[in-house]
């Protein structure tokens, strides 16, 4: 990580829209996930809402937790709310407060909070199920920490 922190970058330091890491930062945070792995995971709540045609899943962290997600395959929007960095492209982008960012297909997010911090992510499906979202936007759908056991999810359908 002490790579990333010497790539930190503010929001006007460039566009708001997150990015795909290159192929050497994917091979990259495939070695931290399997660190990852190998430690103490925090069960987190997964929010989900399906309305309009449109997919909303929420979580919440505490400060100092670590994220590795799953690769996002649609464009969606992504709402942060608190104090976190976040992986953008290959560059660490420095977040505080109320943030709405545009998300690129193909890109894989890690973060780490340093507040509270609450996650949306938005984006256009087809999907009647949460499964069936999950398995459209995310290319490691069966790795969600929402799927594993133990994983606790609210979920709200509204058949609009």
């Amino acid at each position: 990580m002490n790579e990333l922190a010497e790539l930190a970058v503010t929001p006007n330091d460039l566009t708001t829209t997150l990015a795909p890491a290159s192929p050497s930062m994917l091979n990259q945070l495939a070695e931290v996930q399997r660190l990852l792995d190998s430690c103490p995971q925090t069960s987190l709540v997964t929010e989900h809402l399906i309305h309009g045609g449109m997919y909303a899943r929420t979580i919440r962290r505490g400060t100092d937790s670590v994220t590795l997600g799953s690769i996002i395959n649609r464009a969606t929007i992504l709402i942060i709310h608190g104090d976190c960095s976040l992986l953008i492209g290959d560059r660490r982008l420095d977040l505080t407060g109320y943030n709405v960012l545009a998300g690129l297909p193909g890109r894989k997010s890690f973060s780490w909070t340093h507040s509270p911090v609450e996650m949306t992510m938005i984006c256009s499906t087809s999907a009647a199920t949460v499964a069936e979202a999950e398995e459209e936007i995310f290319g490691e759908a069966s790795d969600l920490l929402s799927r594993r056991e133990g994983s606790s999810n609210q979920i709200i359908i509204t058949g609009q």
